[in-house]
């Protein structure tokens, strides 16, 4: 079938969005803090109570087991929250409950994880089957359909979202409640979320690294 003046727009249009979408799909941060009086590594060898806190619950779980998993490979031991019988269920305590809880474990420092969705959105839509009629011909193709004559198409499925994802962390002295690093990223749209939680974790590990608070 020869490519029509519809068929060369949608691909200049997409084409378009492709290339505007390349330039913030990518996971990063977007603010790191330090305090200046906090030298070395004060993280190695220490143990770290992780709170995650999401409106969802099973995100909230994901987010510390990947706290957990990925401080250990810096030789850091994390403590999930939702293993501390101290502490609710769902995770919501206050700070003052936090740091007792994790003095009680024998922590050194709290990583306080904040998510939640972003502002961007991305809706995919469904895909199309189209019918060609006088002198065009039918086809199919994900987002649309063309051909010459009458064009009449017939959506497949329902549309997909996806979208994106910011993290807030603060790394706070156990005994002190003092705030020595904090940082923020955020995930480009996607649908799935657990992949966006595990690299926002990697991303601030990777900061902490960085910072020398981790080796």
């Amino acid at each position: 079938m020869r490519p029509t003046l519809k068929t060369r727009w949608w691909s200049f249009a997409a084409s378009l969005v492709g290339l505007a979408l390349a330039g913030c799909a990518s996971t990063k941060m977007t603010s790191e803090w330090r305090d200046a009086n906090v030298a070395g590594a004060v993280l190695k060898g220490q143990q770290v109570l992780v709170v995650c806190q999401s409106r969802d619950h099973s995100l909230r779980r994901i987010c510390e087991d990947q706290w957990k998993m990925r401080l250990q490979r810096t030789g850091v031991a994390g403590i999930q929250s939702y293993a501390v019988s101290q502490l609710p269920a769902d995770g919501m305590a206050g700070n003052e409950e936090i740091r007792s809880a994790a003095v009680r474990a024998g922590a050194f420092a709290v990583a306080s994880v904040q998510l939640s969705p972003d502002d961007l959105a991305v809706v995919n839509p469904a895909p199309q089957v189209g019918i060609g009629v006088g002198g065009g011909s039918g086809g199919y193709r994900n987002g649309g359909f063309s051909a010459g004559g009458l064009g009449l198409s017939f959506p497949i499925g329902w549309p997909t979202a996806a979208q994106g994802m910011t993290c807030s962390v603060a790394m706070l002295d156990a005994a002190s409640g003092a705030v020595f690093w904090s940082g923020s990223a955020t995930a480009p749209p996607s649908g799935a979320q657990a992949g966006q939680v595990a690299e926002l974790t990697q991303l601030m590990i990777d900061a902490l690294l960085r910072a020398g608070l981790l080796q």
